[in-house]
């Protein structure tokens, strides 16, 4: 079928091909630098897509598939051996998916080679290279000034959390295991906020709204300084009006729905509201008044009299009760996924929700056999990954 439409100085010829089920569009002189030759080229099916939903196509949201929360029965994660992840793209598919539904991956039968882990990496995007290097070494070294560096248990962190963003994807190659202990533990942590806010709503909301101040302080080479919340929640809003706590907001689209709501469905909202869990207490900084008449105004008249100082230590104070609390939900056991790394082995995880540590191992392997390589891929090209893959194999 051929159609031939005059518009102003423009014309276009339209042609819809039924086997293909999709529609040709040829303009003429529409644009700068184009003659006769510019042709576009669209799915019926994205057409009728856009008369439903008003959105061109290419611009609908992001249908990921949702983070899945760690539940007592222990994750059941498939390994995924390196060569296939390597060759085969939908297999890499299931793995980068993975990522996002769990967190948390691991690659087997790696080369101990150098190379090896960004290979790894770059089939996901390009290594983000930071003063630790393009990829780095976790060794046991003699007086270490990084806890990292030694023997004994490591608690549970987010890597490079004194950076404005920090990398999304960790991964760590097992080169060379510890004789006896060292096992990797990571830890569900938007599973942790959510029992939070079901357990202690206060502290819960003393987590999302109290800015926190991280820090790497070292003046003759690296000084790096942020603030932010340990629960990062995206923007809490329903047109024009912006809620500060979860609570308030999901009751208003409780409401907005109808009063359908349930613990299943708040669950839910709660999970796709959290951005990331910012918690790394090694690299804590002092705590700061960041807005002193917010505090005041939020506290009441009877505070106004209180010194900056008293009031900094109320919120502190505060802020550690509940720190407390969150870190009490990391460590249950019926949570955790542990795991003792062999050599040839890598851990792919999210960087911003699984939260990491090393179990203590033998001091007699200082300086000498457990020995892992990192690196890191940030969560633009990460994504960028998931959509190309998603639109091949979802």
């Amino acid at each position: 079928m051929h159609v031939r439409v005059q518009h102003a100085y423009t014309t276009r010829k339209v042609e819809v091909d039924t086997p293909s089920d999709s529609v040709k569009i040829t303009w003429n002189n529409d644009l700068a630098g184009y003659g006769e030759d510019h042709v576009t080229t669209l799915k019926l099916t994205s057409l009728q897509d856009m008369t439903q939903s008003g959105r061109t196509p290419g611009s609908h949201k992001d249908t990921f598939p949702p983070h899945e929360l760690w539940t007592e029965k222990a994750l059941n994660l498939p390994d995924y051996d390196y060569d296939r992840y390597m060759k085969d793209d939908r297999f890499l598919y299931q793995l980068v998916n993975q990522l996002r539904t769990d967190g948390l991956a691991f690659v087997t039968n790696v080369p101990g080679l150098e190379e090896s882990l960004a290979t790894i990496a770059t089939r996901i995007g390009p290594v983000k290279d930071t003063f630790y290097g393009y990829t780095w070494d976790v060794r046991t070294v003699p007086e270490a000034i990084n806890a990292a560096y030694t023997s004994h248990d490591l608690g549970f962190h987010t890597d490079l959390l004194y950076f404005h963003q920090p990398p999304h994807v960790q991964l760590l190659h097992c080169i060379q295991s510890a004789s006896s202990g060292g096992a990797s533990v990571f830890a569900d942590a938007y599973k942790a906020a959510v029992d939070l806010f079901y357990t202690d709503m206060e502290a819960f909301d003393t987590l999302a709204s109290v800015p926190v101040n991280y820090h790497y302080n070292h003046p003759d080479s690296n000084v790096y300084h942020t603030t932010k919340p340990v629960i990062d929640l995206c923007p809490l809003q329903i047109g024009s009006s912006v809620y500060t706590r979860f609570q308030d907001f999901a009751n208003a689209m409780e409401l907005y729905r109808g009063g359908q709501g349930d613990k299943y469905w708040k669950t839910k909202l709660l999970v796709d509201c959290l951005q990331k869990i910012n918690w790394c207490p090694p690299f804590l900084a002092p705590f700061s008044n960041h807005d002193q008449l917010a505090i005041e105004l939020e506290a009441g008249p009877s505070t106004q009299s209180q010194s900056p100082v008293s009031a900094l230590n109320n919120k502190v104070e505060k802020w550690h009760q509940a720190a407390c609390k969150f870190n009490a939900l990391l460590q249950r056991p019926e949570y955790l996924y542990e795991r003792k790394m062999n050599p040839g082995e890598c851990v792919l995880f999210d960087n911003t929700r699984t939260l990491h540590s090393r179990r203590a191992f033998d001091m007699q392997d200082v300086g000498k056999p457990r020995w892992l390589r990192g690196t890191y891929v940030d969560k633009d090209p990460y994504l960028s990954k998931l959509r190309v893959l998603q639109n091949r194999f979802g």
